[in-house]
């Protein structure tokens, strides 16, 4: 399962080209409209429903885009804790073509994984590293994960059948309310609580079930930092071709990621 950051910092990945982008936070939220379903033993089956329901919806696009904002928490060093945001662009067309692009306000950092080729870039450093993955999206985010400890933002979201990618047996499911509004529509409300990692998911109500807000609670970080992103889906029809092939600015430097040949 690729998820996102949610590693151990063991096992992180080693090659300092991982985005600063991910999801994340479990709020705890009180209040008589979030408790009903679960006081009437529905909870769980109903927040089931709602991410098996999204996860249907999600893997039937072969193309797709998403846009948004992603905002992560990081500790300085006096111990105050900040959160750092970025724009987000991530374009799919299935089977075997992604593009993410995160903006910071300074430096961007890109992802393309196209034709059994993953290619990470980084304005900042101005360097860039090239690995042979499998052609199957899935297989080759899984992959990379393996191989190299990289890192998709939202890389869940991308598998044919999201909801089983992100839950664990081990995970207790809660349906929290069907009244949370998110970009101006009605969200069901989820709430995941893993070993590890704490997830909410609103997922907007009526014919397109989409993700329009995810977070996560990193429990095993200090201070179980929190990482949320605000999505807008649109369906594609048509990408250009040049969309998913990485071209070299002039003065990148190609580096090899740890693990490679």
């Amino acid at each position: 399962m690729l998820r996102i950051d949610h590693k151990k910092p063991e096992n992180h990945m080693r090659i300092r080209a991982k985005f600063a982008v991910a999801t994340g936070v479990l709020l705890l939220l009180v209040g008589s409209g979030m408790t009903a379903a679960a006081e009437k033993g529905q909870s769980e089956a109903m927040a089931r429903d709602v991410m098996q329901r999204m996860a249907a919806y999600t893997g039937s696009l072969d193309q797709f885009v998403i846009k948004g904002e992603a905002f992560g928490d990081a500790r300085l060093d006096a111990g105050l804790i900040v959160s750092n945001s970025v724009e987000l662009v991530i374009k799919v067309d299935r089977p075997g073509s992604i593009y993410v692009e995160s903006f910071d306000g300074v430096d961007t950092k890109k992802i393309y994984i196209h034709e059994g080729a993953l290619t990470i870039y980084d304005s900042g450093n101005k360097f860039y590293a090239r690995a042979k993955v499998p052609e199957d999206i899935e297989d080759a985010m899984q992959f990379a994960m393996e191989e190299f400890d990289l890192d998709l933002p939202l890389g869940e979201l991308f598998f044919a059948d999201s909801a089983l990618a992100l839950l664990t047996e081990q995970d207790t499911v809660l349906y929290l309310t069907d009244k949370s509004r998110i970009g101006g529509v009605d969200c069901h409300q989820v709430a995941v609580r893993g070993p590890e990692v704490d997830l909410q998911l609103w997922v907007e109500e009526g014919e397109r079930p989409t993700p329009r807000k995810i977070a996560m609670s990193m429990k095993w970080e200090a201070g179980s930092p929190r990482h949320v992103a605000l999505l807008e889906w649109s369906g594609a029809t048509h990408f250009d071709p040049g969309v998913f092939v990485f071209k070299a600015p002039e003065g990148a430097q190609e580096i090899k990621f740890v693990g490679s040949e």
